[in-house]
């Protein structure tokens, strides 16, 4: 029975990522800045709940030095990104929509501190 294991777990790891099983990439800023220029509306949803997601996992406790308005709105945040890479060499999506908030909403005097949405 251990024999049958090790070989199993050999088989595992000697075999394809799987990234390359399933077809799974890291998605680029590019990719999902054509996704928020897209005009079918299930692209250009994807493009917001993916920079949503983003925003929540990266800044879900106020980072100090970053100030968002109270009024930013999800779609809004997108065209900040989309803003971002579309001036910007290409990479992974999230490093884009990490720099484009900690670019776009620095503190300055007299503005309060990030807000959660």
């Amino acid at each position: 029975m251990r024999a049958l294991l090790i070989g199993a777990l050999g088989a595992l790891l000697a075999g394809p990522g799987l990234a390359e099983q399933t077809g799974w990439h890291e998605t680029t800023a590019k990719e999902l800045a054509a996704n928020c220029h897209a005009n079918d509306a299930s692209k250009h949803a994807e493009c917001v709940g993916y920079v949503s997601a983003i925003y929540d996992l990266q800044f879900t406790s106020n980072p100090p030095g970053l100030c968002l308005p109270p009024t930013l709105t999800p779609e809004t945040l997108a065209e900040v990104v989309v803003a971002y890479i579309d001036t910007h060499e290409d990479g992974p999506a999230p490093a884009a929509v990490g720099q484009s908030i900690v670019r776009f909403f620095p503190c300055t005097t007299g503005s309060t501190p990030a807000v959660h949405r």
